[in-house]
């Protein structure tokens, strides 16, 4: 049985994506294109872009704002990693579980039966869990669970090309890029171009269609690679011997990075060859005090600066650097808040949630509901009286006028093109390692700066943000948002934002509003 270390933790990189659990067969299906006979553009060199897509390891250059100017290429295989349907709801997270169109181009082979997905957000809960070409990883080294595994594998990723790997948000294709240059191919041939829900060009391919109010998806169409496991010879589970390989490099997702103080940024790294079984790698930084290192390779930037953070192969001694400067946080735009206490107050008071929860006591302690006339004993068990019932219909009035005043209160403050701050409670906030809403409420609150709280969760009572002339849509992607003149200025999405602290989140409220 081969020992496998872990490795430094990988960036997040986690993308919505689509799969659907069913046993297939492997063959290419469409995906030919023709070809405009023009001489292709030069490609620029892989470089990642900053922030939380950094992470995800999507390009500065070809993305998909760009990506149409290098499609139709001769030398390029262009690969979408997701499936036709997910049983996880990304939806929760302001995705689409199904694959409802692709750039044209682009063939879907999808991640989830290549290599084991795991580490999705909590409120999406669990994607295909099945059989996949390969196991391991998440710095363990990868190990094919079939005899035909790899030639499947470059068969559908050839060495020779170069791979334009694109998915629903960018996440998985930065896995996908990960695993391949852990496999042994070429990063500088290997291009994460992001997500499809991002993409607005003018190659899209329309899967879900929409007919007299009904919805269905024309996946028969989609071009994709399909993997019939029953066919495939299993490698015997203890086959593995463990084998001394000896490390012979380690690569960096990028080796320049930029950061404003008070932020960070997760390397991505991978300890060379895959069959290698010691991943560990130590994290050096030459100036702690401007770009602070942890053993997860987590950079922090502490003060303006340059330092140069690199990470050294336990075994051998191998090593990557990437020069990190630090920039001043920036403060120029600042929006200047309007005096919105009496509107606070007034929201803060008229909280529909806290009036249907009033009655909530009654089921934790029956004995007491009881004396109050609320339970009665039937011989059997305590039951709810019409009292009960009365009074509930009585909160659920109050409560809807309280969604009616908090609305009027919302719509005044856009139509009187009011600056202030609005924060949103998630479906997925409680599922985080960090709840920007929380942090965010300590922050303002301790320098007495108002906020309008509301909860996107329509069902949970409060419809205000819903029924409100503010972008529903758009809102509920982002747990914090500052209003310019009654319209969004700046919205902190925690999917797209690298905020990890309060620390962190002080920075980005900093950008746009004084603090001090």
């Amino acid at each position: 049985m081969i020992t496998r270390k872990r490795t430094a933790k990988a960036g997040a990189a986690i993308c919505l994506m689509i799969a659907l659990v069913m046993t297939i067969s492997f063959s290419g299906c469409g995906g030919s294109h023709e070809s405009d006979s023009v001489e292709p553009k030069e490609l620029p060199k892989p470089e990642i872009t900053g922030g939380a897509r950094g992470e995800f390891g999507i390009d500065k250059n070809i993305n998909e704002a760009s990506i149409d100017e290098y499609l139709d290429r001769d030398d390029a295989v262009y690969r979408d990693l997701r499936m036709l349907e997910d049983p996880a709801q990304y939806e929760n997270i302001g995705g689409d579980r199904f694959l409802s169109g692709y750039v044209k181009g682009f063939e879907v082979v999808p991640l989830p039966y290549i290599i084991p997905v795991d580490n999705l957000p909590g409120a999406v809960g669990q994607t295909y869990s099945g059989d996949t070409l390969f196991g391991g990883g998440a710095g363990w080294m990868f190990y094919p669970n079939y005899e035909e595994s790899v030639t499947i594998l470059e068969e559908l990723f050839p060495k020779d090309k170069v791979i334009f790997l694109m998915c629903g948000g960018g996440g998985y294709a930065g896995m996908m890029k990960t695993f391949l240059i852990s496999m042994g191919w070429a990063s500088d041939k290997i291009y994460n171009v992001g997500g499809y829900w991002y993409y607005n060009g003018e190659h899209s391919v329309e899967v879900k269609k929409e007919e007299n109010g009904r919805v269905s998806y024309d996946f028969d169409s989609v071009p994709y690679h399909k993997i019939d496991f029953s066919t495939l010879t299993p490698v015997p589970e203890n086959s593995y011997e463990e084998r001394e390989v000896p490390v012979t490099g380690v690569w960096l997702s990028t080796d320049k990075l930029e950061l404003e103080e008070g932020t960070s940024f997760q390397m991505n790294a991978i300890v060379l060859p895959n069959e290698a079984p010691d991943k560990t790698l130590n994290w050096t930084s030459t100036d702690q005090a401007v770009a602070y290192v942890d053993g997860s390779a987590l950079i922090r930037g502490v003060k303006p600066g340059t330092a140069t953070v690199t990470a050294t192969t336990e075994d051998g001694g191998f090593t990557a650097a990437c020069e990190v400067t630090v920039k001043p946080r920036e403060s120029a735009g600042r929006v200047v808040l309007d005096a919105v206490s009496e509107e606070f107050e007034a929201f803060k008071a008229n909280d529909p949630n806290a009036i249907m929860h009033e009655l909530d006591w009654i089921g934790m302690d029956e004995e007491k509901a009881a004396e109050k006339g609320y339970y009665e004993f039937d011989g059997e068990g305590y039951v709810v009286t019409d009292l009960w019932r009365e009074e509930y219909e009585r909160n659920l009035e109050r409560a809807e006028e309280a969604i009616k005043a908090r609305t009027e209160i919302l719509n005044k403050l856009v139509v009187g093109r009011k600056s202030f701050i609005l924060l949103v409670y998630t479906k997925d906030c409680e599922d985080r390692e960090y709840r920007a809403t929380e942090g965010a409420v300590q922050i303002l609150e301790e320098r007495g700066i108002p906020y309008f709280y509301s909860n996107d969760m329509v069902s949970e009572f409060d419809r205000s943000l819903y029924d409100s002339l503010i972008d529903y849509n758009k809102a509920v992607m982002s747990s914090v948002i500052i209003f310019k003149d009654g319209e969004m200025y700046a919205a902190m999405n925690p999917d797209v934002d690298s905020i990890k602290n309060d620390e962190e989140l002080k920075n980005w409220l900093g950008k746009y509003i004084d603090l001090d």
